[in-house]
């Protein structure tokens, strides 16, 4: 795993190589065309120092001032007559002797050299310089440039280490608070006095916190409730499983097991329904959408519970007047259908009906269970929508989840449920359940 601060500082570090490097490049070229020029304009002072006079070509001498000039010099008189050439440095030997003046360049085995040839009336001066000995010194003065770069490159990056680490501190607090939190302590992180290129991560954090203590809440929640509500079938199954085994004819043993039949399907049936509302819990996976057909579900819930209506008595039909399509689950919109349906087959009277609809209303579908029986009082409609919760007076063998597992399933297809009475002002009111879900576009 690699460091943000190894990172900052190894790029920092060729960053500011690179820098000096093409500090150094940018310095030596500048001082070369400097230097180039001050010693171009050198030479030709030099050259138009030289004075030729009659006098001094007949003795043979020329004056050169001063004495120590490390240019090579050579002087011809106005015969083309060379009388005098310099000591150390020289120029070549086969220099040309030109008459065109200005600067020009010699090329010689030791390199080139910048000459200036100056044309008088009485001769010619030619002053000349190794190209070798200008470069010597633009690496020079641009080397004494670039040191104390180099001396200060280290220092520089010191210091750019104790602000990484003064800066990166907050971040490592914070990392260790996170490393804090467990389970058991979800407060949020502090937010006080945090950098502002920080404050947004540790919101995210918070909202994550507060997420996960909101899921692990229910989780809890969840858990404690399956408990409560999984211990009254589990004593009355022992319970029954008791009166089977004492009991003394083959009628009452019959009975006993019927009795245990009935139990140990009612706790299967709660335990689907936990297994069902523990899937469609916030976290959990999500749920693969396709174009869904409701009244065809409808169909197939209604064929699947008419054994139980007929031997209750009650009329289960369907009420599909044209095709209505969603785009949702087929598993879990099915769940939904079948939890409306059993509800309200557990709480319609022998001898009425129930109907589930399906309509489309245009951009909408409506699915709605109507049923004859007892209703729920306004007052609990929005309290039984809720996990575990049941109308008031209600004494039927129920879990009180089929309408949360109902509204779960709605509110993740993005849609509604509602419920109101199927005969208002009659006794018994009945009870009919809407959902509202987004309509799926098809193609004919």
């Amino acid at each position: 795993m690699r460091s943000i601060r190894a990172n900052l500082l190894l790029w920092l570090s060729v960053a500011l190589a690179l820098f000096i490097v093409i500090v150094a490049g940018a310095t030596y070229s500048f001082a070369h065309r400097q230097l180039s020029r001050i010693l171009d304009d050198e030479l030709r002072q030099f050259a138009q120092a030289v004075h030729l006079r009659e006098d001094w070509t007949e003795a043979g001498t020329v004056r050169i001032a001063p004495e120590d000039v490390t240019f090579a010099v050579r002087v011809y008189d106005d015969g083309g007559r060379l009388y005098f050439e310099s000591g150390l440095p020289a120029l070549p030997a086969d220099a040309p002797q030109t008459l065109d003046p200005g600067y020009s360049v010699v090329d010689s085995p030791d390199g080139p050299w910048r000459m200036y040839t100056h044309v008088t009336p009485q001769g010619v001066v030619q002053v000349a310089q190794p190209g070798a000995a200008r470069e010597a010194l633009a690496r020079q003065l641009s080397l004494r440039m670039v040191l104390p770069l180099l001396l200060l490159a280290p220092l520089f990056v010191l210091f750019v280490a104790w602000v990484l680490r003064r800066g990166l501190a907050p971040l490592e607090e914070t990392s260790r608070r996170v490393g804090a939190r467990d389970a058991l302590r979800l407060d949020p992180l502090p937010a006080a006095g945090v950098p502002s290129e920080l404050a947004p991560l540790i919101g995210q954090i918070n909202a994550l916190l507060a997420r996960l203590e909101s899921s692990l809440g229910a989780h809890r929640r969840f858990i404690a409730d399956a408990a409560h509500e999984l211990r009254s079938p589990v004593a009355a199954l022992a319970l029954q499983v008791q009166v089977a085994a004492r009991a003394r004819t083959p009628d009452k043993r019959r009975e006993a097991f019927l009795e245990l039949e009935r139990g140990i399907e009612r706790a299967g049936g709660l335990v689907q329904q936990l297994l069902d509302l523990a899937r469609l819990e916030p976290g959990g996976q999500a749920a693969e959408l396709a174009t869904v057909e409701v009244g065809q579900l409808v169909r197939d819930v209604v064929s699947s519970l008419a054994p139980r209506a007929e031997s209750l008595h009650v009329d289960l039909g369907a009420d599909l007047p044209a095709p209505a399509h969603v785009m949702g689950n087929a598993a879990e919109l099915r769940s939904l259908i079948v939890n409306l349906a059993d509800n309200a087959l557990r709480y319609a009277p022998g001898e009425s009906a129930v109907t589930v609809s399906a309509r489309d209303l245009g951009g909408a579908v409506e699915l709605a269970v109507i049923d004859d029986g007892p209703g729920i009082a306004p007052a609990d409609r929005e309290r039984v929508l809720q996990r575990f919760q049941r109308g008031n007076g209600d004494s039927t063998h129920g879990s009180g989840l089929g309408l949360a597992i109902a509204k779960t399933i709605a509110e993740r297809h993005h849609g509604t449920i509602s419920l109101e009475d199927s005969h208002p002002g009659e006794d018994p009111p009945g009870l009919t359940v809407r959902v509202n879900l987004p309509g799926a576009q098809t193609t004919p």
